[in-house]
């Protein structure tokens, strides 16, 4: 399987405008920590993690804000967009 980012880029932007359709041009956090799974296990489903970390939805927004502001975005800064981005799909599954 291979994934067309293409198809990634036009799902986030129909989901994004649907949102801010809806008056959700900010988003307050009512959460900030969350458990995170190493990279080294996140996919190996035949072992269980022995060992998770924390990550901060703050500090991942404040990563990306100053990454962008530097233009120094790199394909890293995914993961600090995926953590977002879970967080909102569970408060905001509209």
């Amino acid at each position: 399987m291979q994934i067309d980012l293409s198809l990634l880029e036009k799902t986030i932007v129909t989901i994004f405008s649907e949102m801010k359709k809806r008056g959700l041009d900010h988003i307050p956090l009512d959460a900030d920590f969350y458990w995170n799974v190493p990279s080294e296990a996140i996919y190996n489903p035949y072992d269980e993690p022995n060992q998770l970390d924390i990550g901060q939805l703050e500090d991942d927004y404040e990563t990306l804000r100053l990454a962008n502001d530097a233009d120094k975005l790199i394909g890293y800064n995914l993961k600090n967009i995926s953590a977002i981005m879970r967080y909102l799909a569970e408060k905001y599954p509209i």
